[in-house]
């Protein structure tokens, strides 16, 4: 699409007429509304259909690239940017554009430089979009340039050379003692001079001296007040300062010129490349002026068809959807070589229709979004010709019918089966008999020639061919009879009556005119009129019903998110409650297993002391409670189960050897009192209820004893050793103290994660490392029995341990 062409300069196949019929000027300048540049609207007053479906696709990827980083809150943004065509033609013809105008282009290139990091980071994802906003990386060498040699409010820098820069400092050198000198003058000559300021005449610093005193101030005289009292003389003393200062300013000139040339012919010789920026800053703006429509309008972007076809579904008129007031959306179908005969009364909607219709066409081969929903399908029509409205012409002689007529030749002569025709009342402005009869053999041509037709009539005849015709189909807008108002509501496959004579009434015709035009009409009329209002009320009766269902079924769609929601709240909650008693019940355990751990130390130690036995079994008897049902660790009641799965329960008597079930200890009962047992662990007597212990065989010797001897405590078998890789640790190539570390390490790991034994792999080598591991494992308090792995774990290069719990 050329951007440099005048506004609203179609090409041939767009047609001026349907141009003017369709508003296509009043969506533009709607739409051009929304951009923040000046250039941006007049890109978007000059948008136009493409001719060509490829390029038309195009378009359409942009927009719906730019859509959908809208969603993102990702879309590129094109602040609002100046102006540049004057000054860009005038250095390309060999000018010079002032200070002012190249800040200009400087600004322009900064928003292009914004576009192109937005183009860079999006080119994998959004390659269209990207393409359209991008613009040649070889201007930031320019944008560099002019941001140094230019000041933000237009004038050119000091540091843009060193003689400005030389220039304008001996300038200021002079002025400034231009104004020492003028400040000692005041006071000088205070009796004579009118009030103790200095001003500017001429370029000339100045003192204001009374008319009648000036001979005292040697100077020459550059003016006089108003009233004369008051000469305005440069002293003598400061005239040669004075020239100084003008030949210094005249210098500083002279090189701001040649830095302006010099900036001109940068942007000269850049000039496409700074076209190429214009254009995709233009092109930002428009996207994003089209973005603003898509959104205040609920518009999308679809996909152009091959098919000269619409099938349009909750579609609305562009600039009604652009209102404030809600517009009501309707379905609406066309393909060639078929005709939509719509019908139906005055001001109810026909021609909105089919403005509607022609307008889509167009915005879509515009990559312009569509207020229609996205089940909607859009195919391609090469020509939009529409005859609307009153084409009566005083100059030409030509009354409304005539003027129809030739319209009507003229579509005929331009109808294919890629053309898109839109008539507004067909062959009206005649008799209506021969107007009926001209109005349907006009439509059996243009289907004949393959065009799709849109038709708004009152003709019944037309009506009747329409339910007959295999190519043309009948549609409606409805009249709502309760209200005495139209309901813009359009059926498909229905005829409408036009109902003249209640749309009269309701716009203040007297009734008894109206009575008396119904009396005139034929009995056949006034029962076709009857009917079609029984049909209609019953037709309006059935769309509420169904807006009602609507209803309904929108808030128990509404009622089932709300409960999943709400469903997943509650789980989530659930979640963390769980969560926070996993926590609770992890710290309980491990305060508990500090606590055993503690009370084994203390047996190890005080074993000897029948006082400490004692203390030691109050403690073991409290961590007890903590793991038995009822304690901290384990509900007080458990769910009762079936009879054919509820636990035996066992009878115990002393001398039994039992497992308690929380710890696994093995453990004898000593005394039996009902459901509670006393039974002792080792060296320590606990009491116990029958439910948590289960009988157990008699703990075996181990064949194998470890180094440091048995613990006080009675274990529970062994688990056998098999190795795998995560109860093993490799210690070959450490140092003695750095392997033992790791030991330490190892064995807090398998504690942790509730390993139950581990293998340590040392080697053979020297067998010092061997006997510092092994040394080190038998002397620790949390290994209940270490030795060398069998021959299937290793042999005698590994050391097998079991952990103490």
């Amino acid at each position: 699409m050329n951007s440099d062409a005048a506004p609203y300069d179609l090409p041939p196949v767009l047609d001026a007429d349907t141009c003017a019929a369709l508003e296509w000027p009043t969506l533009l300048a709607a739409i051009a509304g929304n951009c923040t540049s000046s250039s941006g609207k007049a890109r978007a007053l000059r948008l136009l259909p493409e001719t060509d479906i490829d390029a038309a696709r195009t378009r359409n990827r942009v927009m719906s690239e730019l859509l959908d980083c809208d969603r993102l809150g990702l879309a590129p943004t094109a602040r609002a940017f100046p102006d540049v065509t004057s000054a860009l033609e005038r250095v390309t013809k060999g000018g010079v554009a002032s200070a002012a105008e190249l800040w200009q282009v400087r600004e322009l290139l900064g928003v292009a430089a914004e576009l192109r990091v937005f183009a860079r980071g999006r080119r994998e994802s959004h390659p269209a979009l990207s393409a359209a906003v991008d613009s040649p990386s070889e201007l930031s060498g320019l944008e560099e340039d002019l941001t140094h040699a230019l000041e933000p409010d237009g004038t050119v820098a000091d540091r843009a050379s060193p003689e400005l820069s030389r220039a304008r400092k001996r300038s200021r050198e002079l002025r400034e003692e231009l104004k020492r000198q003028l400040g000692r003058l005041i006071e000088k000559h205070s009796d004579v001079v009118q009030s103790d300021y200095y001003t500017e005449r001429e370029g000339r610093y100045v003192l204001p001296v009374r008319s009648d005193a000036h001979l005292r101030v040697p100077g020459i005289v550059l003016g006089s007040s108003a009233s004369g009292a008051t000469l305005f003389v440069e002293p003598q003393e400061l005239t040669g300062l004075g020239n100084q200062l003008r030949i210094q300013e005249a210098e500083a000139l002279r090189e701001a010129a040649k830095v302006l040339g010099v900036l001109s012919g940068y942007v000269a010789s850049d000039g496409d490349h700074v076209r190429a920026a214009r254009r995709a800053c233009e092109e930002a703006d428009l996207l994003g002026a089209l973005g603003r429509f898509a959104r205040q309008t609920r518009a999308v972007v679809l996909p152009l068809e091959d098919e000269a076809h619409l099938d349009l579904r909750q579609s609305r008129h562009p600039l009604l959807a652009l209102g404030p007031h809600e517009v009501v959306a309707n379905d609406i179908a066309i393909r060639a070589h078929g005709a939509l005969v719509i019908s139906g009364p005055n001001a109810g909607g026909k021609t909105v229709a089919l403005k509607t219709l022609g307008l889509t066409v167009w915005m879509a081969r515009a990559g312009i979004p569509l207020p229609v929903a996205e089940e909607s399908r859009v195919g391609w029509f090469d020509a939009v010709l529409a005859d609307i409205g009153d084409e009566q012409s005083i100059a030409r002689s030509l009354s409304t019918f005539s003027a129809h007529v030739q319209r009507l030749c003229s579509l005929l002569e331009q109808a294919s089966p890629r053309s898109l025709i839109l008539l507004d009342e067909l062959a009206s402005g005649t008799d209506p008999e021969e107007g009926a009869a001209l109005a349907a053999a006009v439509l059996e041509e243009l289907t004949a020639r393959g065009a799709a037709v849109a038709v708004t009539t009152h003709y019944e005849k037309l009506k009747e061919q329409a339910a007959h015709a295999a190519r043309l189909h009948n549609a409606s807008v409805s009249y709502d009879f309760e209200r005495m108002a139209p309901t813009f509501r359009l059926t498909m496959g229905v005829p409408g009556a036009s109902s003249a004579l209640t749309v009269a009434t309701r716009h203040g015709l007297p009734e008894s005119v109206v009575a008396r035009a119904k009396s005139l009409l034929p009995e056949q009329s006034r029962e076709r009129e009857r009917a079609v209002e029984r049909l209609e009320r019953e037709r309006l009766g059935f769309e509420q019903e169904r807006a009602a269902l609507q209803r309904e079924k929108q808030e128990l769609e509404q009622l089932r998110r709300t409960e999943t929601l709400e469903r997943d709240d509650s789980r989530r909650e659930l979640e963390a409650e769980v969560e926070r008693e996993t926590v609770a019940l992890r710290q309980n355990v491990s305060k508990i297993r500090a606590e055993l751990l503690a009370a084994r130390d203390r047996l190890k130690r005080e074993a000897h002391d029948p006082k400490a036995l004692r203390s030691i079994e109050r403690d073991l008897g409290r961590a007890a409670q903590h793991v038995s049902l009822g304690g901290s660790l384990l509900p007080a009641k458990e769910p009762a189960l079936p009879a054919a799965v509820r636990p035996p329960r066992f009878t115990f008597k002393p001398g039994d050897h039992v497992r308690v079930k929380s710890t696994g200890l093995a453990a004898s009962v000593v005394d039996v009192d009902g459901d509670k047992l006393r039974v002792q662990v080792g060296a320590i007597k606990l009491i116990l209820r029958a439910e948590d212990v289960e009988p157990a065989q008699a703990p075996r010797k181990p064949k194998t004893q470890s180094s440091r001897g048995p613990s006080k405590l009675v274990s529970a078998a062994l688990p056998t050793a098999v190795r795998t890789s995560l109860n093993t640790l490799d210690l070959r190539g450490e140092r003695v103290e750095d392997a033992l570390s790791k030991v330490d390490a190892f064995v807090d790991r398998l504690l942790n994660i509730g390993e139950p034994l581990g293998f340590v792999l040392h080697g053979h080598g020297t067998g010092a490392l061997k006997s510092a591991v092994r040394s080190h494992l038998s002397s620790s308090s949390c290994i209940e029995r270490s030795e060398a792995a069998d021959s299937e774990s290793g042999g005698d290069a590994f050391t097998t341990f079991w952990l103490r719990w």
